[in-house]
C-alpha cells in the first residue's frame, strides 16, 4: 500500500497552519474593550454624525403633548413636516439645534415654554465596513450606539473560517485589535463602534485549507489517503 503524498500534503500543510494560526497581527487594544474600562463607554454621540441630514430617522417628544410626539424621517431635501408648524428644515442641524427650532415655532403661536426633545435614531451618515470572514461582508448604517458584536450581527454573523481570537477595527486609520472571545465570554467589554470605522474579521488558514479539500472527512479518508 503506497501512500500519496499529494493527498496527504494538505493534511499536513493544514496542520503547519493551524500552529501559525495566532501569527496574526496583534494591536492595541480598541479603546472601550480592555478589561480595566469594562464598565465604561464611548461617549454618547460619538457612533455616528451629530448633524442630521436626509432620510435620518427622528424620534421627536414635546413634553406632556402626546399628539405632537411622534418618529419621523427626514425628506430628501432636509425637510421634516409637523402638526401644528408644518414644515421645518432640519438638514444641517445638531439635534438640540432642531429642539430649539421647533420649541421657538411651537411658542410663538401655541404654547408656553415647551419643552422638546429629539433624539437621531437612524443616521444615514454613519456607516461602518465589515469585511473578511463574516456571511454578508458589506457597508452598514449606525442606528443609535451600536457594538462590535451588533455590527457582525448586521454582516449575519461570522462565517465558519473566522477567527474569533483576533478582530481588528481601523479607526482613523489606526488598527486596533479586539478578543471577540473574551467579549463573548464576559471578560471584556463589548465597544461601541463609530462611524468610519472599518473591521476586519480575520480567516484561519487552517479551516481555510480544510475546506479546500473538502473537509476533514475529505483528508482523513483511507480511500484518499492509500492506493
Amino acid at each position: 500500500m503506497k501512500v500519496t503524498w499529494k493527498l496527504v500534503f494538505p493534511f499536513l500543510a493544514a496542520m503547519i497552519l493551524s500552529a501559525c494560526s495566532n501569527n496574526i497581527p496583534m494591536h492595541e487594544a480598541l479603546p472601550g474593550s480592555t478589561a480595566s474600562i469594562a464598565s465604561a463607554s464611548l461617549p454618547t454621540g460619538t457612533s455616528g454624525s451629530d448633524r442630521i441630514a436626509p432620510q435620518d430617522l427622528l424620534e421627536i417628544d414635546v413634553f406632556k403633548v402626546p399628539d405632537l410626539s411622534k418618529e419621523v424621517r427626514v425628506d430628501d431635501n432636509g425637510n421634516i413636516t409637523l402638526a401644528l408648524i408644518g414644515t421645518v428644515h432640519a438638514q444641517g442641524m445638531s439635534a438640540s439645534q432642531l429642539e430649539q427650532q421647533i420649541a421657538t415655532r411651537l411658542e410663538k403661536d401655541y404654547m408656553h415654554n415647551p419643552q422638546v426633545n429629539v433624539l437621531v435614531k437612524e443616521s444615514t451618515a454613519s456607516k461602518i465596513t465589515v469585511s473578511g470572514a463574516v456571511n454578508k461582508p458589506g457597508v452598514y448604517p449606525l442606528a443609535g450606539d451600536t457594538t462590535l458584536t451588533q455590527a457582525i450581527a448586521l454582516a449575519e454573523g461570522l462565517s465558519h473560517l473566522a477567527v474569533k481570537d483576533n478582530v481588528t477595527v481601523f479607526r482613523n486609520g489606526k488598527p486596533y485589535t479586539v478578543l471577540l472571545s473574551e467579549v463573548e465570554m464576559g471578560k471584556i467589554a463589548d465597544p461601541v463602534v463609530i462611524a468610519g470605522d472599518k473591521i476586519q474579521v480575520h480567516t484561519s488558514a487552517a479551516k481555510e485549507a480544510v475546506q479546500d479539500y473538502g473537509g476533514v472527512g475529505g483528508l482523513l479518508s483511507p480511500f484518499t489517503l492509500f492506493k
